[in-house]
């Protein structure tokens, strides 16, 4: 991962795109992350509805929703991701799938109207003000639609090693950017307030020793998997 010029996670992200979306085809812990993420989304899109994929990164998620049918909007901060989505959305010539480079939360939170579904995939640790974020997910929200959410696992032992390692090395680089951990608890107290009821949850990791040593010896998995990702029904 390269050292960025603009200093914050957008910046880290965009000069970095090309080997995110290679890491989403060939690591085997990202193929897990699409599998389980895949499979919420085939149970909890609307068919026909309208999507929102809130930091969408590759677009890895925005193009299975478009390819189920219905309207997708994908929207990120960084631009050589949305200029590489636009670029593959005309490879496959889909025409119900739109990408807009915009930064979390969104200023013109009105050129945007309410979805069947939104969903944000390792983004919203990396946002200044996390309620205002999620607020804005829960408007963005049609009434009894979905909002789907991934964070860092606040009570991942692998997690805790890094941030030490972090403070005393300045590696793993992307910490200089993570300023939000949680647990799917926190997380469903935290969102109460926007109407957001809990349905599901799943875990999944990324493959380092510690997390590997955890499985060997059969920890449980909020102790060993290094992310969360939580469903949500809005009232």
């Amino acid at each position: 991962m390269s050292v960025h010029r603009n200093g914050d996670a957008v910046g880290f992200f965009s000069e970095n795109a090309e080997m995110f979306h290679d890491l989403y085809r060939a690591q085997p812990e990202y193929l897990e992350r699409v599998r389980i993420w895949n499979g919420l989304l085939d149970r909890h899109a609307t068919p026909g509805g309208t999507s929102l994929d809130l930091g969408c990164g590759p677009g890895v998620f925005t193009f299975h929703l478009a390819k189920k049918g219905g309207r997708v909007v994908g929207v990120d901060g960084a631009a050589d991701m949305i200029q590489r989505c636009r670029a593959q959305r005309e490879q496959l010539g889909l025409e119900n799938v739109e990408f807009v480079q915009a930064r979390l939360p969104l200023v013109r939170e009105s050129d945007f109207a309410p979805a069947d579904l939104v969903i944000s995939s390792s983004v919203v640790e990396y946002v200044d003000d996390l309620d205002a974020v999620l607020a804005q997910f829960a408007r963005l929200t049609k009434a009894g639609g979905v909002v789907i959410v991934s964070m860092p696992n606040v009570a991942s032992i692998s997690r805790i090693f890094q941030r030490v390692k972090f403070k005393l090395t300045g590696d793993p680089e992307i910490y200089r950017h993570i300023k939000h951990f949680a647990s799917p608890g926190s997380l469903r107290r935290r969102v109460a307030r926007y109407g957001l009821r809990l349905l599901e949850t799943e875990y999944y990791t990324h493959f380092t020793r510690i997390s590997k040593l955890g499985h060997a010896v059969r920890l449980p998995k909020v102790l060993t998997e290094d992310l969360f990702v939580a469903v949500f029904r809005k009232a």
